[in-house]
């Protein structure tokens, strides 16, 4: 049973925001701090009322993900996938860094003649701004627009009277 973290809109709809079996210190710390009450399993249930903390735990959990894909151990595994792919003849784009959004072609096997797409980068984004971890919090703060103000320009603070459902669960 995968392990996932959702938060709840005002509307009702669920939004996970960490990939599944990720299980973070630093934001289930976050969960103690609020109240959050905790399962023997790891599940928890959590009504937020200062979504500050949350959003710095999320963009903690970026930093982490950004050393994790520089080190020299990631690149070296990186690159001997991508050589057993190109072995087998798998052409495609492969992010060099955290940022890299740069990309004016993406390889495809649709055009044999050329072996590249041609595919804007606002498009790129666009289809994977859902999923890439550099977008996490603001993904998360997008969701919850509804609920949520900026007390300051880098600051945000849930609206008067709202609170925030965070659930941790084994589904």
């Amino acid at each position: 049973m995968p392990y996932q973290i959702k938060v709840q809109n005002k509307m009702g709809d669920w939004y996970q925001i960490f990939p599944e079996d990720e299980m973070l210190k630093s934001f289930l710390k976050v969960m103690k701090e609020q109240g959050a009450i905790f399962q023997e399993d790891g599940s928890f249930t959590c009504e937020i009322y200062e979504i500050q903390p949350v959003i710095d735990s999320i963009e903690e959990y970026i930093k982490d993900k950004q050393k994790e894909f520089n080190s020299p151990r990631a690149l070296r595994t990186r690159i001997q996938i991508r050589q057993l792919e190109m072995d087998q003849g798998i052409y495609k784009v492969v992010p060099n860094s955290l940022f890299d959004l740069t990309n004016d072609f993406v390889p495809s096997t649709r055009k044999k003649n050329t072996g590249y797409d041609i595919e804007p980068t606002w498009r790129i984004i666009e289809k994977n701004a859902t999923h890439w971890f550099l977008f996490t919090s603001f993904n998360f703060i997008k969701f919850l627009e509804g609920s949520i103000i900026r007390s300051d320009i880098l600051t945000f603070k849930l609206r008067e009277h709202e609170t925030i459902l965070i659930k941790g669960v084994n589904e």
